[in-house]
C-alpha cells in the first residue's frame, strides 16, 4: 500500500513537471512568434516610412510633401524627416504644428531646430532650455550658437560670452562671426572679428560691413548697430545700446526716435511717448521732416 501510494505520488509529480515544461515551451513559441511579427512590422514600417520620405522629395507641391512626410514620421519618427516636415510647417506659417512634432524629442538636431523656432518667436527662455538640453546630450556648435543668440535676446552680453568661449573651442570661425554680431556697439572691434571669420552672413553682417566703415561718425555707427538689433528683434540689446548712446551724445534726435520704436515694440507705450516728446522738443517739425 505504501509503495502504491508512493508510485502514485511520483507519477503525479512527473505529470505536473511535464505540464509545466509543456506550458513553458508553448509560451516560448508564442513569444517567439510575436517577436517575429514585431520585427517584421518594424521592418515594414521603416521601409514604408522611407518610401513616403523619398516620394516627398519627388514633388514640388508643398502640401503633398507635407502629407507624405506626415505619413512617414507616423510610421517611423526619423530625425531628418521630422526636421524636414517642421521646415515645411514653418514655411506654411504653421509654427504651432512644427513645435508639436518636435516637442518631447530627444535628438539634439531636433532640439536645436526647436530652439531656433523659439528664438525666432522671441521665446528666449524656451529656446534656452531646448539648446541646453541638446548640448547636454552632445556638445555641439549649433547648440552653442543658439545659446549665444539666446543670451543676446535677453540683452546679456556677459552670459553670451561664456557660450562664445565654448563655441570657439569647437569652431573658431563661427565664434568670430557671432562675436562680430555681439560687439556691434564697437564698430572696430566687431569688424576685427568679422574679418577673422571665414564667412559671415549672420543677420546680413556681410552687407552691413560692406555699407559702413570706421571713417564714419562713431555715434552714427552705434545708432545703425542698435537699428540692426532692432530690425532682427534683439530688442533688449538694441534698447540697452541706444540708451547708452543717448547718454553718450545728448540731444541725439535719431537715437530718441529709435528708442521710441523699441519701447513701442516691447509694449511700453508710456516710455515710447516720452521718447517722442524728447524728439519733438529737439525737432518741432518732426515727423514732417
Amino acid at each position: 500500500m505504501v509503495l502504491h501510494n508512493l508510485f502514485a505520488f511520483s507519477l503525479k509529480l512527473y505529470n505536473n513537471k511535464f505540464m509545466k515544461k509543456k506550458k513553458i515551451i508553448i509560451i516560448a513559441f508564442i513569444l517567439a512568434g510575436l517577436m517575429i511579427v514585431l520585427i517584421g512590422y518594424l521592418i515594414w514600417s521603416y521601409k514604408k516610412a522611407d518610401y513616403y520620405a523619398k516620394v516627398s522629395h519627388e514633388t514640388s507641391n508643398r502640401q503633398t510633401k507635407i502629407l507624405d512626410l506626415e505619413k512617414s514620421i507616423t510610421l517611423w519618427p526619423k530625425a531628418s524627416n521630422i526636421i524636414a516636415l517642421s521646415d515645411l510647417y514653418i514655411a506654411s506659417g504653421r509654427n504651432d504644428l512644427a513645435e508639436q512634432i518636435m516637442v518631447g524629442r530627444g535628438d539634439p538636431q531636433i532640439l536645436n531646430k526647436l530652439g531656433n523656432l523659439y528664438l525666432s518667436e522671441n521665446q528666449a527662455e524656451k529656446a534656452e532650455k531646448a539648446f541646453v538640453k541638446a548640448n547636454n546630450k552632445k556638445i555641439n556648435s549649433d547648440s552653442l550658437k543658439g545659446l549665444v543668440l539666446t543670451q543676446l535676446k535677453k540683452g546679456d552680453r556677459g552670459e553670451a560670452e561664456k557660450y562664445l568661449g565654448q563655441l570657439a573651442n569647437l569652431d573658431q570661425s563661427s565664434a568670430n562671426c557671432y562675436a562680430s554680431f555681439m560687439y556691434l556697439n564697437n564698430f572696430d572691434n566687431a569688424k576685427k572679428y568679422f574679418t577673422k571669420a571665414k564667412s559671415c552672413n549672420l543677420y546680413g553682417l556681410d552687407k552691413y560691413f560692406a555699407t559702413f566703415n570706421s571713417a564714419q561718425n562713431p555715434f552714427y555707427l552705434k545708432l545703425e548697430a542698435s537699428n540692426l538689433y532692432y530690425q532682427n528683434n534683439y530688442l533688449q540689446l538694441a534698447l540697452k545700446d541706444v540708451l547708452a548712446l543717448e547718454k553718450e551724445k545728448e540731444n541725439y534726435r535719431d537715437a530718441h526716435i529709435l528708442a521710441s520704436k523699441i519701447y513701442e515694440r516691447l509694449g511700453n507705450q508710456t516710455l515710447a511717448n516720452e521718447q517722442i516728446q524728447k524728439v519733438e522738443t529737439l525737432d518741432p517739425a518732426y515727423p514732417l521732416n
